[in-house]
């Protein structure tokens, strides 16, 4: 249903998780743990407002996983600023219909 997770572009997309793999490998982390510290890296920066990520868990593990964000550095940042950079997502992130909700 969702356009970037279509057969044809999946393969594509996953690279990006790929990417955040070997950063997590080399801190010790998880990608979850990733990407939770990437919000908080965020939160207050750049005019952006203070951020509070609140990640869903469906099991215990996953909620104490998620309460230890990963700790990224200057360094680390930049990394991830330089996947982005370089990667184009394929597919819109909702179908045309559901689209018209999403502009402000």
């Amino acid at each position: 249903m969702f356009p970037r997770f279509q057969r044809d572009v999946f393969d594509e997309n996953l690279k990006l998780v790929k990417e955040v793999e070997k950063i997590a490998a080399k801190k010790g982390c998880t990608p979850s743990q990733i990407a939770i510290g990437w919000v908080i890296a965020h939160s207050g920066k750049k005019g952006l407002p203070q951020i509070l990520p609140i990640p869903g868990a469906t099991t215990e593990e996953r909620v104490a996983e998620n309460m230890k964000p990963a700790e990224l550095s200057e360094d680390d940042m930049a990394s991830i600023d330089a996947i982005l950079k370089n990667f184009t997502v394929i597919g819109e992130r909702y179908p045309p219909a559901r689209m018209a909700f999403t502009e402000l």
